[in-house]
């Protein structure tokens, strides 16, 4: 360790430094002008080098310490916003207009701020709706299980339709989130191979219709004939589109139509949801694609929604290394595209599936 690392601030290092530099200077001032150019004696004017040295020393204190303070004031405030970051209060930010080192630590303290509180506030959310959500089904059960302790409710058919129902909508929540989890970590491994999408989208449309029976929605596909296969894992992609065709029809009102199309450009494979519901304005779609937002949350809720199908969406299709996106305007209908490789050949199934950025804006899961 140093003897300027010893030091225990910058105040007293700068100050230390500048008043090294001071003293050495004027010695060496003396020293050339006494025995280089034999100006004066220096044995005859010793005390005027060492007031010259004392006089300089407290300067160079002075200007140390004016210089320092400003220079470290946003050191000093990051200090104090630290710790108070440390109780959970993120909101701190440092203001500087300093343009050195000093300050690009603190436009990168400042960023760090932002994101945590961003976190934090995700967090709050998540904790907040995972909360609401296990608590709906968990008090209807147990309100029926009362009833038929109590006697109130028999054990009939009809009673422990209901309870099963929702112990189903339980379970699917919580596999959701664990899916989820497990996708974002990146622990669920891809079984890439060439998968036809044409046949996918016809037997997705079947699991839609059996799961909703009469949704007084029209399913249509218009899939080119030349299409080629995607590299892809097919459980992940039959996900995806089970989830966004199950959205589609349930946003989509009686008389509407959903339609799958596909094109494919540049080594990828467009696919897109397009329906004819009531679309999404501007401000929601910067956040559909976030765990459990609504932008209908009542209509959703009622209907068996966990809001998390389309989060589920983007971390399969990142997963593969395409984005997702949605394209909609209101009165005219949501259009939900996803991008995936195209497998031109054997060997591409090889290739490793690094995540892209995705431009995410969605609606409901």
């Amino acid at each position: 360790m140093t003897l300027l690392q010893r030091l225990p601030t910058i105040r007293s290092k700068l100050g230390s430094v500048i008043v090294f530099a001071v003293g050495m200077t004027l010695l060496l001032v003396y020293l050339i002008l006494g025995v280089g150019f034999d100006v004066f004696t220096i044995g005859d004017h010793w005390w005027e080098l060492l007031l010259a040295g004392v006089l300089g020393a407290g300067i160079a204190l002075v200007i140390a310490r004016w210089v320092a303070r400003g220079m470290t004031q946003p050191l000093r405030d990051m200090a104090r916003a630290a710790r108070r970051m440390e109780t959970g209060d993120y909101s701190q930010r440092i203001v500087t207009d300093s343009r050195d080192e000093v300050g690009k630590l603190a436009d990168a303290f400042n960023r760090m701020s932002t994101e945590l509180e961003g976190l934090e506030l995700l967090r709050r959310e998540l904790v907040a709706n995972v909360s609401h959500e296990l608590k709906t089904p968990i008090s209807a059960l147990r309100a029926h299980l009362e009833n038929l302790l109590d006697g109130v409710e028999q054990p009939d058919p009809e009673t422990l339709q209901i309870m099963l129902v929702q112990s189903e909508r339980l379970g699917r929540l919580v596999d959701q989130l664990l899916d989820l989890s497990r996708l974002e970590s990146g622990d669920v491994p891809l079984e890439r191979e060439r998968v036809e999408l044409a046949p996918l989208v016809s037997q997705v449309f079947s699991e839609i219709q059996v799961s909703r029976p009469d949704p007084g929605v029209t399913l249509a596909d218009d899939l080119p004939g030349d299409l080629p296969p995607v590299f892809a894992d097919r459980e992940r992609v039959h996900q995806v589109l089970f989830n966004l065709l199950d959205n589609a029809v349930r946003f989509t009102p009686t008389g509407g139509r959903v339609t799958v199309t596909a094109s494919s450009h540049n080594g990828s494979v467009d696919v897109v949801v397009a329906d004819t519901g009531p679309g999404i304005s501007a401000e929601h779609l910067p956040r559909v694609f976030e765990r459990f937002y609504r932008v209908d949350a009542s209509r959703s809720r009622d209907d068996g929604g966990t809001g998390i199908g389309l989060a589920i969406a983007r971390s399969v299709v990142e997963a593969h290394g395409g984005r997702i996106w949605a394209d909609s305007e209101p009165g005219r209908g949501s259009a939900f595209t996803f991008e995936l490789p195209v497998a031109s050949s054997p060997g591409e199934r090889a290739r490793s599936g690094g995540a892209t950025p995705a431009t995410e804006t969605r609606r409901d899961g």
